[in-house]
């Protein structure tokens, strides 16, 4: 599986190599933990014929290697939406869908690794964490490249949103992991009404239309009598309604 495009400088291109490998050694050291419990340096060398030394060039130790694996499931993830010609067209709740369940599925490939790792690697680490950081980055380009937000809402959607996002979605994996119902029905229920949620909130345009009311309004107003041309409007909102009612009396 492919990486998402870096940009085609001599640096980027070194960046995608090395993360290349150490995707593939993260992995691999998945692999092993998945169907052992356990994984050591000696058997990820066996496993991807990388040399002790070209290891220890990319990671410090067995735990960084471990750890690597799920901010990898973004890099792993944005490969993927590179092939889905039109994934641009998605909604907001379609691309964050897609992503979670996207996510569940790789976990569930590894969740002897997950149940053991996720906690003290990613939940305690909080935003510290590369995985948060990742997840953090993919959020902001979902939000900032959809046309369909209300102008209000991309008043709100500063780092602090995102970060608020990823935490949400960091605690989802969580009850993920817990979740003892049939298919884990609860998680993927709770999810679809997040990102429902989460779609009628940025793209409903009531505030907007309450500003280009309040802006049509101070467009009407005669500055020399500054609530002559508000008060009329009101004032014949309410005196119809008062003759419409009088009438029917």
């Amino acid at each position: 599986m492919g990486l998402f495009q870096w940009s085609n400088s001599e640096h980027d291109i070194m960046n995608t190599e090395e993360i290349s490998k150490k995707i593939e050694i993260s992995w691999k050291a998945a692999e092993i933990y998945h169907s052992k419990g356990s994984v050591s340096v000696p058997q990820i060398i066996e496993a991807t014929e990388y040399t002790a030394t070209e290891i220890y060039q990319l990671f410090p130790n067995k735990k960084a290697i471990l750890e690597f694996f799920y901010p990898s499931m973004i890099f792993q993830y944005q490969a993927m939406v590179d092939d889905i010609e039109d994934f641009d067209t998605y909604s907001v709740s379609e691309k964050f869908s897609n992503f979670i369940l996207t996510t569940f599925d790789m976990l569930d490939d590894f969740d002897v690794l997950a149940q053991d790792t996720f906690t003290k690697y990613i939940l305690q680490e909080r935003h510290h964490s590369e995985f948060f950081k990742e997840v953090k980055q993919l959020f902001k380009e979902f939000l900032t490249s959809d046309g369909n937000i209300s102008v209000s809402a991309g008043l709100f959607m500063k780092d602090y949103f995102y970060g608020i996002l990823s935490a949400k979605y960091i605690w989802l994996i969580k009850f993920w992991l817990e979740d003892k119902s049939e298919g884990k029905d609860r998680t993927t229920a709770l999810a679809d009404k997040f990102t429902a949620f989460l779609e009628e909130a940025i793209y409903n345009k009531t505030i907007d239309k309450g500003f280009d009311l309040i802006k049509y309004m101070v467009s009407l107003t005669d500055f020399n009598n500054p609530f002559n041309k508000a008060e009329d409007f009101f004032s014949d909102l309410f005196s119809s309604k008062k003759e419409k009612e009088t009438d029917h009396e």
